[in-house]
């Protein structure tokens, strides 16, 4: 069963590349997307976005503020943690290896510890659900950062798709909970 997983696991991953044109454009727009394990930055840079959209009377920081940034770092390194030192030591899969020219260069910028799940993924995930519950205006805009850092690591050669499906499906359980537990951040929005 796992050999057929893996098999179907390695085609849709192998047709994704295929689709996706790897050229200078691409290395770089996914690379910015990847930001070799930073991908915090680009959430930062979210939140601090969704801080001033956000409508407002009474400007400055407020109590709901503070709770949403407590509940994003809760979640985003909750899940983090989970997913590094946890679930990828538990199911060891080891990281994909493409023989073929277009893959050399990225490969050799992927991390060196296992690939299920995906710990860019989960943590895309887990911030885009925080947010969005802060900012359901621009949900669409939190979920397509959230889906194009999951899929710049199977265009870096750094993940199948199985690893970035169960990735984002960890980091979105994760914030759920996280959010369903803290009953305060909901009525505070």
């Amino acid at each position: 069963m796992m050999q057929g997983l893996n098999f179907l696991d390695t085609k849709i991953t192998n047709f994704i590349n295929s689709i996706i044109l790897h050229n200078p454009f691409f290395d770089y727009f996914f690379s910015f997307f990847s930001l070799k394990g930073n991908s915090i930055f680009i959430w930062v840079l979210l939140i601090i976005i969704a801080l001033i959209l956000e409508e407002r009377k009474n400007p400055g920081i407020q109590k709901r503020d503070i709770i949403f940034v407590t509940t994003f770092l809760l979640s985003f390194f909750a899940t983090s943690m989970l997913v590094t030192f946890v679930l990828k030591n538990i199911f060891q899969r080891p990281r994909p290896f493409f023989p073929t020219s277009n893959f050399q260069l990225q490969t050799a910028n992927c991390p060196k510890d296992f690939s299920f799940p995906s710990g860019h993924a989960s943590a895309a995930f887990a911030a885009a659900t925080v947010i969005t519950a802060f900012d359901k205006k621009r949900k669409w805009l939190y979920f397509l950062v959230a889906i194009l850092i999951s899929l710049s690591r199977i265009y870096l050669g750094c993940h199948y798709f199985f690893d970035v499906v169960g990735g984002g499906f960890v980091g979105f359980t994760i914030s759920y909970v996280i959010l369903h537990l803290l009953p305060r951040f909901e009525e505070s929005i």
